[in-house]
């Protein structure tokens, strides 16, 4: 089972973690691995966040790990 439930569990399985301020229109990443250094990786999700520019709390959004791309695409071709 993947935990992606604590901040720590989310850089393990290379998530990003990301706010939105509505009030500035905004998104941020949040820098995971500087939290967990800070030792604050056992925090569970949801946590609080507020935007560093008016204060507003920020909507979080989990992003997984995006799939590469293939050199010749999303699909190659399999020549047996």
């Amino acid at each position: 089972m993947i935990d992606c439930s604590t901040l720590a569990g989310l850089l393990e399985h290379d998530h990003e973690l990301a706010a939105y301020c509505s009030r500035c229109d905004r998104w941020s990443v949040l820098p995971l691995a500087d939290l967990i250094a800070q030792g604050k990786g056992s925090l569970r999700l949801p946590v609080t966040v507020r935007c560093r520019d008016c204060g507003e709390a920020g909507r979080l959004q989990v992003r997984p790990p995006v799939p590469t791309r293939a050199q010749g695409g999303w699909m190659e071709p399999v020549v047996r």
